[in-house]
């Protein structure tokens, strides 16, 4: 991680600091001057980063009983899902003529369309050992099995699990911006309208053998999990003008979307010894939601041509409610049980973050 921050520090990073290149203009908006070269022109940005995804915990599986009481303990693992992937965006943009230029917005008024790719991929294991207490079925449906095993004194039970993370997002995106201007001081505020779609795929396998015993007790499940979105967003960025070619910037942005998300999933558990935890099941639901999107980025920008910025930058994305699966439970003991719950969705507040580069230029 250390290499890879070090390189990004020293290369010549991403997208449109292309407000920097304004001249001057007063606090007040004002038509841009006739010499400015933006002004009913076009641009194109694009940017590429490293990004890290976090994702709420996934725990399917089979169950742990307490002993004697044999109550429901939980799955034997959960897993805290920190994935690594990369993410792709473009815009393209077009200053607006001088005459329509200074707009409540700002001088140097500008429409933007653009667009975002990421992937992330993560692989995690765990191992549970146990000595006493026992195991279950517990399907993503809410089922049961017929039955279940305890851990004998002496023995030494062994719970290992697989799990493999896909996850993607795309969306897309429509802005206006402006510029206010004070000395070396360049303020951009925007608002934009945004839709995309999340999907994330999952596969966990388990293996549990029971001390000496060579029969193999195995469960996976295969579930995806997908979350439109449609919102809308306000931002600023602050631009300083260190010196004529180079800019520092600094920049937040928060909005408020509607989010639909749905699951599907199936799961079977085999069993080799006597055939009690064998069950097999297929779950699907959806919930909505009303998440608290943010973003915070710092940058730096280099004017290489009048007309080509490149710069580097590095932010963090936070999302209050992003959507993830519990795992099926059940209430009372495993002789009277009281209350079955499938796998549902739940939303959990989480922060994510990248480091990148990339370039814009007007035309």
């Amino acid at each position: 991680m250390g290499k890879l921050l070090l390189g990004l520090a020293f290369s010549l990073l991403a997208s449109a600091a292309l407000a920097a290149e304004t001249p001057a203009v007063a606090v007040k908006p004002a038509a841009a001057p006739a010499d400015m070269m933006q002004a009913g022109t076009w641009y194109v940005t694009g940017d590429a980063a490293w990004e890290g995804v976090n994702l709420p915990d996934y725990n399917l599986g089979f169950h742990k009983v307490t002993n004697p009481s044999f109550f429901d303990g939980g799955t034997f693992q959960t897993f805290s899902q920190h994935l690594d992937g990369y993410r792709l965006q473009g815009a393209a943009g077009y200053f607006l003529p001088a005459s329509y230029a200074s707009t409540l917005m700002g001088s140097n008024t500008r429409v933007e369309f653009g667009v975002l790719y990421s992937r992330a991929t993560g692989d995690a294991s765990g191992r549970d050992v146990f000595t006493d207490g026992g195991i279950v079925t517990q399907t993503i449906d809410g089922a049961g099995a017929g039955g279940g095993y305890v851990c004998s004194p002496g023995q030494v039970c062994v719970t290992t699990s697989d799990l493999s993370t896909t996850y993607s997002d795309w969306k897309l995106n429509g802005k206006i911006a402006g510029d206010y201007r004070v000395d070396a001081f360049l303020l951009t505020p925007s608002l934009a309208l945004f839709g995309g779609e999340t999907q994330t795929d999952q596969l966990i396998s388990q293996l549990t053998l029971l001390g000496a015993h060579p029969e193999r007790l195995t469960y996976t499940a295969d579930t995806s999990l997908r979350s439109r979105d449609f919102g809308v967003r306000g931002g600023v960025d602050l631009k300083y003008d260190l010196a004529p070619q180079v800019t520092l910037g600094l920049g937040a942005s928060a909005g408020l979307a509607t989010r639909h998300a749905s699951f599907d999933g199936t799961d079977l558990a085999t069993d080799a010894l006597f055939g009690f935890l064998t069950g097999a099941s297929t779950v699907s639901g959806s919930d909505n939601a009303t998440p608290i999107v943010a973003n915070t980025e710092i940058s730096v920008a280099y004017k290489w041509f009048p007309a080509l910025t490149v710069r580097g930058f590095a932010g963090l994305n936070y999302d209050s409610k992003v959507a993830g699966i519990e795992a099926a439970s059940f209430g009372g003991t495993v002789g009277g049980v009281t209350s079955r719950t499938p796998a549902h969705i739940t939303f959990h507040s989480e922060i994510g973050y990248y480091v990148g580069s990339g370039v814009a230029w007007s035309f």
